[in-house]
């Protein structure tokens, strides 16, 4: 009889452990498969790809570089009649001036492709000027003639607005090129490896 009754025992025993782990595993299952789990955990994945790709857009101009700009320009009216200079008529004037150009490119404009894993091509725009400041103009030297009186006066303001033409503007933007080249480099590769500093970067400059 108490052999019977220990083999009850023991299956009690073990349909309750069986009934314990139907419900937690029941209980498991149904809130793995909620909806508010859903709401509550957020999976997120960001490539790095992605981060790169991100940091690098940029929609407003970037400026590279600053360069002080200094120089000496002269300027020459004078009255004509019948085709020939009237002597003593010449005004001459001699603008000395300095400014801050800076030069750069439109942040919109610069493409990144991932060419392979872990390498990025970046396609750099033209150079621009961007534009400039902390300008200084004065006459240095103003020599007028006799009969100056008759010529009209030296234009300073259209001086100057010539003196930052698109030509000047283009030939500084040329003689930077280099040192623009090795700051648009340097700029983007912090951006990058800042993210990761295993990434591989080539540059093409339009």
């Amino acid at each position: 009889m108490k052999k019977w009754i220990s083999l009850i025992s023991v299956a009690i025993v073990l349909m309750a452990v069986v009934g314990a782990g139907a419900f937690f595993g029941g209980s498991a299952w149904a809130l793995k498969n909620t909806p508010i789990l859903d709401d509550l955990v957020e999976v997120e994945v960001v490539s790095n790809d992605e981060k790169i790709i991100t940091a690098i857009e940029r929609q407003e101009q970037l400026v590279l570089l600053s360069t002080n700009v200094q120089g000496l320009s002269e300027e020459r009216v004078n009255r004509s009649f019948l085709g020939r200079t009237l002597i003593g008529s010449e005004r001459t004037q001699f603008l000395q001036y300095s400014y801050r150009a800076k030069f750069g490119i439109e942040g919109s404009e610069v493409t990144v492709t991932e060419t392979d894993d872990n390498q990025y091509l970046i396609v750099v725009p033209k150079f621009i000027f961007i534009g400039h400041d902390s300008e200084q103009f004065k006459t240095a030297i103003e020599n007028n003639g006799a009969l100056s009186w008759a010529t009209p006066e030296i234009d300073t303001a259209r001086t100057i607005t010539s003196i930052l033409n698109a030509e000047t503007k283009a030939e500084q933007i040329n003689d930077n090129r280099d040192l623009l080249e090795d700051q648009a480099r340097a700029f983007y590769l912090g951006i990058i490896h800042s993210i990761d500093d295993q990434v591989e970067v080539q540059f093409e400059f339009l």
